[in-house]
């Protein structure tokens, strides 16, 4: 029975024993405990011993240190820890507000003794101010220490908000308002000033002098003095009230308008302002201090006691006891709940809501974020591995708890059943020991669980035994279900670190039989490539349809094994199997491709591809698959009926009545006239174009390639009854038949559509034509006679014969000269013989031309000479007429156009055009003179 794979692992029994276990349903179900998402510890350090002689008043909190204010009116600067750094004696009563710069280097505080100080914590540097009634908020301006004008805003019991300015003549007041009660909180950021009396909380911003928004006091809250306002800015633009049980969150925006150049500039309206509350709910609980966390809030809520009620009229610790402890609740804009931690605080029955502030509290103590070891301890304390391993594996614990939180967790998930997840896990907790992968492997085989962990096995770093990837491979085998898995696991796995063997084995077996699958098949077939047996992976890459198997066949030369292949190749891409099988007929013949193709009748459309392939066969050579050119007459009819008649044109291996019974079924008439003229039935092949398709004009193109007379009178008679087609004849037979021969036959009374013109047009082609001819006539006559004339004189011409011509020509014209003038002065007058015909024999000296190895010069009046004495001769006859002496060539100057036969006025031509004397048949010159 197959195993299939569930969400933890397979399902299906593992070999260990199984116990039972009984339901317990009196069991009590533990509920969860929710883990606090702050942490506390009480101050310790210098603050114990300080507040056994006095009590603590305000704190403030800066980036590096906290300063505490006393009833006293001392301010002291501690560390984190509560170690004192610094102490000011600033006032003589109780200190109200403290307040630090954003660099943490200046501190401001006020009193009830009306005075404001403000001390440098690195310099000695200080300032008091002296207002005359106690103050009980104070704001310094957040780049105090950055700036000269030493800006800061306070206010108090006479309800003055005093915006105190450096100028060059000293210290300045400027009253930003007044006249609504004592100012209670005021929070400076960037260049809003926010402030709260007992009407509201207003916005005044400082950079454009202007007071931008009113928030009104929210309704049935307790007076100020009972209960204090509190604000809180999160960031530039967002303002957080806490009053009462009441929560607001308002968005200061300032609208910016586009200046040149596409800057911005502040327009200074207090209309360009706007505000926003963005959220506000009610809460259940009295808010004693409220600051921004992320995306949330932490408020600190007093919770009175039932008797108590909403009681603030007493400004006296309750004695009855009634109240309950404080809660730090960290909620969402909406007061949905995120966390709730009670504070540990002693006393806190007999305490109001005043008595309680987010940044001071009377019994100092500090909240913070828990780290992740903390969170880390308290999940495993509880049993939460799952979470615990999560906090791990985000880096922030140290290293040494990976080990532990990997071990029990993974121990726990295996007694669960959660293989899958267990899985997952071990690539974190096994990591480089390969002894410990080793195990697990095995003990999941042993489980029967193996599949779900071959997905995180490693191939290296570390690499593990051979057998361990083995067996995985064969377990993934085996079950169908994981099939894919053994695919991918194959193509990723490098195969040098296991035996394809057994596995091949272990497959093979499979393949006839109902559990083979695609995904087996192509594992396989990556197998048999990983083992060299390249023929078998390509019989199932063509199985499986794959299309880069031409790929594969060109890269492992496997041409001898598409023999049986052919129609999957065919299917898979028909456009690359077919060149491949062309290119390749010498080892797979068209006989076999058509009879595997026709053998799969059932499985596609076989008749396509048989076409395609024989069309591009035949376009590359003709005559190898002419055996089968009947069958072509009919798919080419089928599929491409425009490519029927080239074929019909080109090939001469069908049979002619084949191809005409199939063009009769299939109307296809051109093709019809060209097979019965190829049978030589050219009368009923006219039949068909005129009767049928009743084109004339490639009527007229049939009979005049036919050649046969007796085939116009029968296109003539057929068109006698049709008279636009008589029209039409008229004027297309012009240069093949005598028109009158045509108008002849029409029967008296036909009416031809446009007799007149067509008569017109006959009659001036007719013109034309004779025209033409005559004119070409005329210049045939005329290039004849000149080719005549420049053969006449072609053939007057000498042909030089001489076995040294090209010693001859490389000889220069420097010594023409003093050959000239030897050959002068030895000559002597000769008489020049008459002599029909040379024969073998030179006509000047009669000797044979055997005799004197010297070039000849025969001309083709069938005179002949030698060389030297056809050059002696011109010069004693040049002599006799008395000419001046002119230099001439010499003989083996003399090309073969210089010897010439010809008569006196083609002499001068050529002697006025060469500059010098002619060579000429001597005897005929002389019968001539």
């Amino acid at each position: 029975m197959l195993q299939k794979q569930s969400e933890n692992g397979m399902e299906g029994d593992d070999e260990r024993e199984e116990e039972s276990q009984e339901e317990n349903s009196e069991a009590e179900e533990e509920e969860e405990e929710d883990e606090p998402r702050l942490k506390y510890q009480r101050m310790g350090g210098s603050v114990p011993t300080l507040l056994q002689s006095d009590a603590a008043s305000c704190i403030a909190v800066a980036e590096r240190m906290i300063a505490l204010g006393t009833h006293s009116g001392s301010v002291h600067i501690l560390d984190f820890i509560g170690n004192q750094v610094k102490e000011f004696t600033a006032h003589t009563a109780a200190v109200n507000d403290i307040c630090f710069d954003i660099e943490g280097e200046y501190i401001g505080s006020c009193s009830d003794d009306g005075s404001v100080v403000i001390n440098s914590l690195f310099t000695e540097e200080k300032m008091k101010f002296d207002y005359h009634r106690p103050m009980k908020a104070i704001a310094l301006d957040p780049d105090y220490a950055r700036k000269s004008s030493r800006r800061f805003v306070t206010g108090g019991l006479a309800g003055h908000l005093y915006f105190n300015v450096k100028k060059w003549i000293g210290y300045r007041d400027q009253v930003l308002h007044s006249g609504e009660g004592p100012i209670h909180v005021v929070k400076w950021r960037s260049s809003l000033i926010a402030w709260a009396n007992d009407a509201g909380v207003k916005v005044y911003d400082a950079a454009n002098d202007q007071r931008i928004t009113f928030i009104e006091r929210p309704r049935g809250s307790p007076r100020p003095e009972l209960l204090l306002p509190h604000l809180v800015w999160q960031d530039d633009t967002l303002l957080v009230i806490g009053w009462g049980t009441s929560v607001k969150i308002a968005s200061i925006r300032t609208n910016e308008n586009t200046g040149a150049n596409g800057t911005y500039k502040h327009i200074p309206m207090s209309s360009m302002n706007k505000v926003d509350i963005v959220a506000s709910f009610q809460t259940s609980y009295f808010i004693s201090g409220i600051a921004p966390y992320g995306d949330s809030l932490v408020v600190l809520a007093y919770i009175p006691g039932e008797e108590d009620g909403e009681d603030f009229s007493s400004t006296v610790p309750s004695r009855q006891g009634n109240a309950q402890r404080p809660e730090v609740r960290v909620v969402t804009w909406n007061n949905d709940e995120l966390a709730t931690d009670a504070l540990p605080v002693h006393g806190f029955e007999h305490y109001k809501a005043k008595d309680y502030s987010l940044a001071h509290v009377p019994f100092s103590v500090i909240a913070k974020p828990r780290d992740a070891e903390d969170h880390i301890s308290w999940l495993l304390q509880h049993g939460w591995h799952e979470k615990a391993l999560e906090a791990v594996e985000a880096g922030k614990g140290r290293s040494e708890l990976v080990d532990e939180v990997g071990s029990r967790y993974l121990d726990h998930l295996i007694v669960e059943r959660k293989y899958a997840e267990a899985a997952s896990l071990c690539p974190k907790l096994l990591r480089g020991s390969a002894s410990a992968w080793e195990r697990w492997v095995f003990h999941f085989a042993h489980l029967r669980q193996l599949p779900v962990l071959v997905p995180y096995m490693p191939t290296e770093n570390p690499r593990l035994r051979d057998t361990a990837y083995e067996v995985a491979l064969v377990a993934l085998a085996t079950n169908p279900y994981f099939h894919k898995d053994l695919l991918s696991t194959v193509k990723s796995w490098p195969p040098v670190i296991y035996s394809v063997l057994p596995v091949i084995s272990a497959i093979e077996p499979q393949l006839s039989t109902s559990s083979m699958t695609d995904a087996l098949k192509e594992a396989l077939a990556q197998l048999y490539v990983i083992d060299g047996q390249h023929e078998k992976a390509f019989a199932l890459y063509a199985d499986l349809m794959k299309p880069d198997v031409f790929c594969f066949i060109e890269k492992h030369n496997l041409h001898d094994a598409i023999r049986e292949k052919v129609a999957q190749l065919m299917m898979i891409d028909c456009k690359r199997a077919i060149p491949l099988l062309i290119q390749h007929r010498d080892l797979i013949s068209p006989q076999d491709v058509v009879s595997q193709l026709m053998a799969a009748n059932n499985t596609f459309d076989f008749r396509y591809f048989l076409h395609l392939y024989l069309h591009s066969l035949f376009e590359s050579y003709p005559d190898a698959g002419k055996d089968f050119h009947d069958m072509q007459v009919e798919l080419y009819a089928d599929y491409d009926t425009k490519m029927l008649l080239p074929f019909l044109r080109s090939s001469q291996h069908y049979t002619l009545e084949k191809a005409y019974d199939i063009c009769v079924k299939r109307d296809l008439l051109r093709e019809q006239v060209f097979i019965l003229g190829r049978m030589g039935n050219s009368k009923q092949a006219l039949s068909v174009i005129i009767n049928k398709l009743g084109d004339i004009e490639e009527a007229i193109e049939f009979v005049s390639m036919q050649h046969d007379d007796d085939l116009w009178e029968e296109l003539i008679k057929q068109c006698l009854n049709k008279p636009e087609m008589v029209g039409v004849l008229l004027e297309h037979t012009v240069g093949n038949l005598d028109p009158l021969y045509i108008v002849n036959m029409v029967p008296n009374g036909l009416e031809i559509p446009r007799l007149r013109d067509r008569l017109v047009k006959i009659i001036t082609d007719y013109r034309t034509e004779t025209s033409l001819r005559n004119r070409c006539n005329d210049i045939l006559k005329a290039d004849c006679v000149n080719l005549l004339i420049k053969y006449y004189k072609e053939a007057r011409r000498a042909i030089c014969l001489s076995n040294e011509e090209d010693d001859a020509r490389s000889k220069r014209d420097k010594n023409w000269a003093s050959q000239f003038a030897e050959k002068s002065l030895s000559m002597k007058s000769m008489e020049v013989k008459s002599k029909t015909r040379g024969g073998a024999r030179c006509c000047v000296c009669f000797d044979p031309f055997s005799i004197q190895n010297v070039s000849v010069i025969a001309f083709f009046c069938c005179h002949a000479y030698h060389k030297t004495c056809l050059v002696d001769s011109t010069i004693s006859i040049t002599q006799q007429q008395k000419k001046p002496p002119t230099p001439t060539k010499s003989s083996d100057e003399l090309s073969y156009y210089e010897y010439d036969n010809g008569d006196a006025e083609d002499d001068e031509e050529e002697d006025t055009s060469s500059g010098s004397p002619k060579m000429r048949c001597i005897l005929c010159t002389t019968a001539a003179g």
